[in-house]
């Protein structure tokens, strides 16, 4: 994995952790950052470690070709995602300063999400080749999804709050732009799939 494309990523995702923060007036800075790691130390402790066992069960049955083309799509959409954060960013500052977020940009954050999409509808083609082992797989996490997603909740309020409400209405507050759909294992907004499940690297921190 490219080292400098994981650095950049994480550094990009910081600032616009930062600046969600600096325009909470309902909860201080201090206070975001103190859950965002203790729901990171969560899903370190207590999802990855069972996540990356069904998962190298899953591996075992995976032919040599598949293999390849689901690290291709690992790096690909690693670097898609790179691209609409960038995206994401621009469109974060402009709001910050008050301003509208231009039609031009919306239209690259929507073309960005097609390609992002298109190489998920990749994935799930290798997926349903081992669609039923999957499934089986996936069993036991769901069951622990519920008692995961409690543990995980910001204090004194739901994941669905705020957030799911501006997500129907696009992130910068526009109808036409609507929320993002699948999105690849990001720890708390990962929804875990036959497709996140597929692509999930046990390797990555």
């Amino acid at each position: 994995m490219n080292v400098k494309k994981w650095t950049l990523l994480f550094a990009m995702i910081g600032v616009l952790l930062v600046t969600a923060f600096a325009n909470d007036g309902n909860e201080t800075a201090a206070d975001r950052r103190d859950q965002f790691k203790e729901r990171r130390a969560f899903f370190k402790e207590n999802i990855k470690p069972k996540v990356d066992a069904k998962r190298n069960i899953l591996e075992k049955s995976i032919s040599d070709a598949d293999k390849k083309e689901i690290v291709r799509l690992r790096e690909e959409l690693i670097s898609q995602r790179l691209i609409e954060n960038e995206f994401f960013f621009e469109a974060r500052a402009s709001r910050i300063k008050g301003e509208e977020v231009s039609e031009d940009l919306i239209d690259e954050l929507k073309a960005q999400r097609i390609v992002i999409e298109n190489l998920y509808d990749e994935a799930k083609l290798i997926a349903n080749k081992y669609r039923p082992e999957i499934d089986d797989l996936l069993v036991e996490l769901r069951e622990d999804r519920k008692e995961w997603s409690e543990k995980m909740k910001p204090e004194g309020r739901k994941f669905e709050g705020k957030r799911g409400q501006a997500g129907r209405r696009g992130p910068f507050g526009h109808e036409d732009f609507p929320p993002m759909g699948r999105r690849f294992g990001s720890g708390g907004e990962g929804r875990l799939n036959v497709v996140t499940f597929l692509l999930w690297d046990v390797n990555r921190g």
